[in-house]
């Protein structure tokens, strides 16, 4: 389904976006509604090619009071927390911060993360970062690692249960 679809089918919600002020106003963010929709976020997204809605549409879809349509579709998930557009904006709003608490509000409803999603964090928790280093091609077919590019080598957490301790809590804080 679309999230167009669900725009098309609902209601705003004020409780739900009340709610989603006062966790803003905890993280020292001003009120959504102060938002005038410039695009500068947009503009300075990492993600913005693989986003369904660029950060300025869910600001106005959040400002709206259409949070659920927002929270169900994956377009928070793309979301690849780069605080672009929380730096860019001369409102300081913060789309990325409204996306991590609707990304918890998800989770803490019972729902499952997307799979790819679940795969990034299954990485995260396993070895300390997504992936493992990959050797790319150049235009003249000569592969490229790390080392070669002068870079150190990637560590892992010195202690993972200590790491995933810590990343525990901190969900459970931002919950």
């Amino acid at each position: 389904m679309d999230i167009t679809d669900l725009f098309n089918m609902s209601q705003p919600e004020g409780d739900k976006q009340k709610e989603l002020i006062r966790q803003l106003a905890i993280l020292g963010i001003k009120n959504p509604s102060l938002c005038f929709q410039c695009a500068k976020c947009t503009s300075g997204c990492e993600a913005m090619k693989l986003l369904e809605l660029q950060p300025h549409s869910i600001m106005a879809s959040v400002k709206t009071g259409f949070i659920e349509e927002v929270a169900n579709s994956d377009v928070i998930w793309t979301c690849i927390g780069c605080y672009k557009c929380k730096e860019r904006c001369p409102q300081e709003m913060s789309p990325v911060e409204v996306m991590f608490i609707l990304k918890n509000w998800y989770v803490a409803s019972g729902k499952s993360i997307p799979g790819d999603y679940q795969n990034l964090l299954q990485g995260i928790l396993s070895k300390g970062y997504i992936q493992e280093p990959l050797e790319v091609l150049d235009k003249n077919n000569e592969k490229w690692n790390r080392r070669k590019l002068g870079l150190s080598d990637l560590n892992y957490p010195k202690n993972m249960n200590s790491f995933m301790s810590a990343l525990t809590e901190l969900a459970a804080e931002k919950l």
